[in-house]
């Protein structure tokens, strides 16, 4: 998308230009077209560039909360007001800080109903497509919906960044870049899909984290395959405390930097990635880079993006479908329908820190009594395949938590416009950190009957999750770190 014309350009000059009748005709039509072209690139340019009007950024902190949720509960009472999520003082029994794993503070409550086959019509208006067809496939399938509760707690200098980027933040070259936010949430009251979705890209998970998880996929016969433990280091330079309107179109530009090594299964050991996201992914692309020990080469790795399937998923998520949706948007049109209420994994403290994967993974489908359920409001987005590119996927309907947690649910359809996948990420408040974490998922192959979970810490006692204050060093993600990271 052109930027916003801020100067009329070289070859144009009101003082100096010679009458209409001194230049031939063609001259004319010439000019007159590249002043209609210059309009409408302005036009575009501002049409992209506009974000909320300063009476529009009022209603943050009153009818709507500090990062742009709607404040008020539903009519129902079944959505209750935003009060200000869980306290950072919260501690229940048996959580111990700074321990890695993190305990619920809603181990006593029951579910109040649950969802199934038999009465899946009566909730039908708020369940994806995908959550339908597990309910129909499967008669072992269930979702217990537990009291909802909106956790969400923001650490006072994000939500500063959020009412700033309020009335500064905007895109361009059609939506794939972000300017003018310098942290927080970049757009409180989106306007487009795109806006939405740097939302969810660059959401709140503090300013870095190490963590030891594991990931599973569970083949047809319902056996369970351990397919990677993983040491992963993350920070979010666009987040960071030091960040500036200045820095983040330099070193701070970075809205994700990952780095892993594989320390299992046995066939793994060894193996070590490091990538980036930006918030100008035009300009600076996603750069991945892999170390294989058997080689003991580093290379380029431009298929970690897009549809490449992942193999410690099981072929089941494709690259782009990390954390429900990551990298460049240039392959779909995103276009924002709207909000409405569906069902979430929320408050998922068991599936993510507690539960044993005997115990979470079951043939075909996740534990239905370690999952837990509330209905949230969410913003509705819709992803189409832009004609002549290729994509596994022909569209995504995506549905984000309203208190931007990263939370959500996904609906991937294949060519033929038929539902292909089910993803579900899960939100954790961490209490004590002022962080709702988004990362665990699981992800359904409906075409396969294969499914993944993610980023679990149930497993083990060294499988934990570490936030932190500080970015990690920049050495932790370049290339020539992956052999020492690799330890092989």
């Amino acid at each position: 998308m052109a930027r916003r014309m801020t100067t009329r350009p070289t070859w144009y000059s009101p003082t100096s230009c010679l009458s209409k009748n001194q230049y031939p005709r063609r001259y004319h039509m010439t000019y007159r077209l590249r002043l209609t072209a210059l309009a409408s690139m302005a036009l575009m340019a501002g049409a992209a560039q506009a974000g909320v009007t300063p009476e529009e950024a009022k209603q943050l902190g009153t009818t709507l909360t500090l990062f742009g949720a709607e404040k008020a509960g539903n009519k129902e009472g079944t959505i209750p007001a935003y009060t200000g999520g869980l306290p950072a003082s919260t501690s229940p029994p048996g959580f111990k800080k700074d321990s890695g794993k993190w305990v619920s503070p809603f181990a006593a409550e029951k579910p109040l109903y649950s969802i199934t086959a038999a009465n899946m019509d009566k909730y039908a208006d708020k369940l994806s497509e995908g959550q339908k067809y597990l309910l129909k496939r499967y008669p072992s399938y269930r979702m217990d919906v537990y009291t909802t509760h909106r956790t969400a707690n923001y650490p006072q200098s994000h939500l500063e960044k959020t009412q700033r980027n309020a009335i500064n933040a905007r895109t361009s070259e059609g939506g794939l870049k972000m300017e003018g936010a310098v942290g927080g949430i970049p757009f409180p009251i989106p306007k487009t899909g795109y806006e939405a979705m740097w939302n969810h890209l660059s959401r709140w998970l503090g300013v870095a984290s190490t963590y030891r998880m594991r990931n599973y996929y569970v083949d047809t016969t319902g056996r369970r395959i351990y397919a990677g433990e993983v040491n992963f280091s993350q920070d979010h330079p666009f987040q960071g405390p030091k960040a500036t309107a200045e820095s983040v179109k330099g070193d701070d530009m970075f809205v994700t930097r990952s780095a892993v090594h594989f320390t299992g299964p046995s066939r793994n050991v060894g193996e070590a990635q490091t990538w980036f996201d930006t918030i100008d992914p035009v300009v600076k692309p996603r750069r991945a880079h892999v170390y294989s020990p058997s080689t003991r080469r580093v290379r380029l790795a431009p298929d970690i993006a897009y549809d490449t399937p992942i193999a410690s998923a099981g072929g089941v998520m494709t690259y782009d479908d990390g954390w429900m949706f990551t990298g460049k948007m240039d392959r779909f049109d995103f276009k924002l329908l709207g909000k409405k209420e569906i069902y979430l994994p929320y408050s998922t403290y068991d599936a993510i820190f507690q539960a044993k994967t005997d115990k979470l993974l079951m043939a075909n489908h996740e534990n239905p009594s370690v999952m837990r359920w509330e209905l949230h409001r969410v913003w509705v987005v819709e992803a189409t395949l832009k004609p002549g590119l290729r994509h596994v996927y022909s569209k995504r309907v995506i549905y984000l938590d309203e208190d931007w947690t990263g939370a959500g649910v996904a609906d991937m359809y294949d060519g033929a416009g038929k539902i292909y996948k089910g993803f579900y990420l899960a939100m954790t408040q961490l209490y004590d950190k002022q962080v709702p974490w988004s990362i665990g998922s699981v992800e359904y192959d409906f075409s396969t009957g294969l499914y993944t979970a993610t980023t679990l810490f149930g497993e083990t006692d060294d499988t934990t999750l570490h936030i932190h204050d500080a970015l990690h060093p920049k050495t932790t993600f370049s290339a020539d770190s992956l052999p020492a990271r690799s330890g092989r």
